[in-house]
């Protein structure tokens, strides 16, 4: 069932925000009669915020103007209604995105976004319990829904107490007028007949002014007291909504930034801000009408019950808070930002259409400072309003109303930090990765032509570098960042150790947004062990046990010359340049400790192999495979020297397995290698010669040394490396690092006419001659050192490498 069949079924108040979307925003006869068109379209794929997909953008729109003239072309004679409803909303399309295509997409992302949580809200109303739900009076936001209900309801009912007290003063002021006319008249009646009456009438209009004056009075304090619990009430909701809902969705989009899934609620929010700016206004002008009648009628009153200068202060105060809390960094900047590289942020003002701000658009200034200089500024200090950490260049904007989805932004899209002072550090402190700046925006605008506010806001730390060699320790420090930042902290303070179950969370949320497909237990059991330096094996209960940031990303491993963090990123970026294919589709264990796959394979049968990351080169897979010799059925797993992105940008992964065919059979555990592998292979087509001169192509092709002898006493069942001597083709890649406990494969290139001499060619007595006569080889091959713990001779790899009737024969020379 489509989304949109789904979407038509909604009842109550989910159909009634629906119902709303469409009547600002999107023609819901173009989402009804083009809806599989429009679910089926990348709208993921384009980046609003980025100038270069404007032409992605427009390519949609015309599409989908095209797609709604064809439904009207085929819609009905009959039904001429139908048809003009198409043709207006294709005019409504073009008035309204003709000149903004991203606008156009941004909207109907969020609209098809809007209807997959109303369904989901709908059919499982149990699985949506956080303040990202859209609002019902049912559902989990209900509460606060009631809340504004009261409020607005409280609002007018002191606005209806507030007409009958200026009616009631205003009756007061016309029997004032009376009783003046009375004096006058006394004034020129005394001592006549009509001085009597004219006396008593005075007296009772007396009266009945002490009377009014004292009603006028008794309602003027019990509405003041009526705005104190409006008031009161409003500080308990704008708490709620600032300090729990907005600070929840911002702090949401930080970890989002490590790859947790974020719901972004932000309109609901905007909505919730509106109605408390409506209800705030009306409050504030109610306040400002008691004063004006209070002005024109001033009945003297107790100071200690005049209640009206602490609420004229709160409601202001209130307004304040809200205006200058609504002012936010809606899209952050990248938070690993290079000097010179061109980025885009967007900064919107929540209330900007209630307060009608937009109808004079201010202007907003970005600009960078440093974790000192926004300490001091959120303590209080506004120098660094006026002083900066560096340059930015097109940091200013105007903020632009967008009708259609009612938002008062400002975009960001061609910023460029050029220059940024840093810090003086002293010899022992951190390099400059561990040092965080962040973004400030500020602006300045009138509200009700009567109070100026002057706004900023902060954008997430940002770490600058220089070169791409410094990408992964900064992104290592805003990951954490991201991670453990704690609401309301010091700019930018994060705990120096964590609990090992919190960081594995983030380490699979980060692998899964690049990748696709996350962790599992095993890949996370083996990361621990990696990072706290442990076997698997002897690792108990993990929930209690805590990681420092130094072992994460300063400290090198036990015996390498790089951190935890280097390793695990280059490996995820070897999956996200080459292998993510690979890694979705299950090909992949990827990460598992050596012994644990020497102890798998040695259950398989031959020609089973894997593949894992290699522990000891940044960015490098290798394969290992179990063999078996047919003499002597020893049973031994070989790891082919790792792959690195260098590699793979020659020859494919997949291709290259294709290539080991002879040797790899089945994928672990026991999935055959052109099932799992061959949707992956690149094609090759046979060479067409179209003229005499044509050149032949050539082509690589990835070989293991052939290895069919095993070492003297070699047992069933033992795992061996070895590393036989390479001679590569001119044409192979650049040398690359070697794991001296690996077999290297090599890359023949198969050319029309081989020159080489072939040196694995035993039945050539010319060959050999020329091989035993060349003293160099002799000197290189007699000086090689293998590791201590490699099981193998020098005369054994020479029989390896190079296999004769005799083995044993040929010994290498002694010197």
């Amino acid at each position: 069932m489509s989304l949109w069949e789904k979407t038509q079924r909604l009842q109550g108040d989910a159909l009634d925000q629906l119902r709303n979307v469409y009547t600002q925003c999107f023609p819901i006869e173009v989402r009804h009669y083009c809806a599989q068109w429009i679910e089926e379209q990348p709208w993921e794929g384009v980046d609003t915020y980025n100038n270069q997909h404007e032409k992605m953008a427009t390519g949609l729109l015309k599409n989908l103007l095209k797609e709604v003239e064809n439904k009207a072309k085929h819609v009905s004679p009959t039904d001429f209604v139908t048809k003009m409803k198409l043709e207006e909303a294709m005019a409504y399309l073009r008035e309204h995105y003709g000149r903004s295509p991203l606008n156009f997409v941004q909207i109907t992302r969020n609209m098809l976004e809007t209807e997959k949580h109303l369904v989901e809200l709908a059919e499982h109303p149990g699985n949506i319990t956080d303040a990202s739900a859209p609002s019902t009076k049912t559902g989990p936001n209900g509460p606060l829904m009631q809340q504004f209900e009261l409020l607005q309801r409280a609002t007018k009912t002191t606005d209806s107490d507030l007409n009958i007290l200026q009616h009631e003063q205003e009756s007061f002021v016309i029997l004032y007028q009376e009783k003046y006319q009375i004096e006058e008249a006394l004034a020129r009646q005394a001592g006549t007949p009509s001085e009597p009456r004219l006396r008593q009438r005075k007296e009772q209009v007396d009266q009945n002014l002490s009377q009014k004056a004292n009603s006028i009075l008794e309602k003027r304090m019990h509405l003041a007291k009526k705005h104190l619990d409006s008031i009161q009430n409003l500080e308990k909701v704008q708490n709620v909504v600032l300090n729990e809902h907005l600070m929840s969705w911002r702090r949401n989009q930080q970890l989002s930034g490590n790859g947790v899934p974020f719901f972004n609620n932000l309109d609901q929010i905007q909505q919730w801000c509106e109605m408390l700016g409506d209800v705030i206004l009306q409050n504030r002008q109610q306040l400002q009408r008691v004063e004006s009648l209070r002005t024109q009628l001033p009945i003297p009153m107790e100071p200690q019950q005049d209640l009206l200068p602490s609420l004229n202060a709160k409601i202001t105060a209130l307004l304040s808070s809200l205006v200058t809390s609504t002012f936010i960094v809606e899209r952050q900047p990248p938070q690993v930002m290079k000097v010179s590289n061109k980025f885009s942020c967007s900064v919107r003002l929540l209330v900007g259409n209630k307060l009608n701000v937009h109808l004079t658009p201010p202007k907003v200034a970005g600009t960078i400072i440093s974790e000192a200089q926004a300490n001091a500024l959120i303590k209080g200090d506004k120098s660094a309003i006026t002083n900066s950490a560096g340059v930015i260049v097109n940091n200013n904007g105007l903020m632009e109303y967008n009708q259609a989805a009612k938002q008062l932004v400002v975009n960001f899209r061609n910023m460029a930090l050029k220059t940024v002072k840093r810090s003086e550090r002293k010899k022992h402190q951190e390099a400059v990765t561990e040092e965080k700046f962040c973004l400030l925006f500020q602006s300045k605008f009138n509200v009700a032509n009567e109070m100026t506010f002057q706004v900023w806001t902060l954008s997430l730390p940002v770490v600058v570098i220089v070169h791409g060699s410094q990408e992964a320790q900064a992104t290592a420090v805003i990951m954490w960042d991201n991670a453990f930042a704690e609401l309301g902290r010091v700019p930018f303070e994060v705990p120096k150790e964590v609990l090992w179950k919190a960081l594995a969370e983030q380490l699979n949320f980060k692998f899964k947004s690049q990748i696709g497909t996350g962790l599992c237990e095993e890949h996370l059991r083996f990361l621990a062990a990696k990072l706290l330096g442990r076997k698997e094996d002897t690792m108990e209960d993990l929930s209690n046990v805590k990681v420092s940031r130094a072992k994460f990303h300063k400290e090198n491993l036990i015996e390498r010359k790089f951190t935890f963090w280097e390793w695990f990123y280059d490996a995820m970026k070897l999956v996200k340049d080459h292998l993510q294919d690979l890694w979705n589709n299950g090909c992949i264990h990827g990460f598992l400790a050596k012994q644990t796959a020497q102890d798998w394979l040695l259950q398989k049968a031959p020609g089973t192999f894997l593949l894992r990351f290699s522990d000891s080169i940044l960015g490098g897979v290798t394969i290992a495979w179990i063999r078996q010799d047919s003499e002597s059925e020893i049973r031994e797993v070989l790891s082919i020297q790792p792959y690195t992105s260098k590699d793979f940008q020659i020859r494919s992964c997949a291709t290259r397995i294709r290539d080991l065919a002879v040797n790899l059979e089945f994928l672990y555990p026991d999935i055959p290698r052109d099932q799992a592998f061959s949707k992956y292979y690149t094609a090759t087509e046979p060479q067409k010669l179209t003229g005499p001169n044509d050149y032949v192509a050539s082509d690589l092709h990835t070989t293991i040394p052939i290895i069919d002898r095993f070492g003297a006493g070699g047992g069933s069942g033992r795992s061996r490396s070895v590393t036989p001597f390479s001679i590569q083709s001119p044409h192979s890649p650049g040398e690359s690092v070697q794991d001296p406990r690996s077999v290297m494969s090599q890359h023949s290139e198969m050319n029309a006419a081989a020159n080489d001499m072939d040196f694995t060619d035993t039945n050539s007595p010319e060959n050999m001659e020329r091989w035993l006569n060349d003293e160099s080889l002799h000197e290189s091959l007699s000086s090689f050192e293998p590791p201590t713990d490699a099981a193998i001779s020098q005369n054994e790899l020479y029989n390896i490498l190079y296999p004769g009737p005799n083995p044993g024969a040929y010994n290498l020379p002694s010197h």
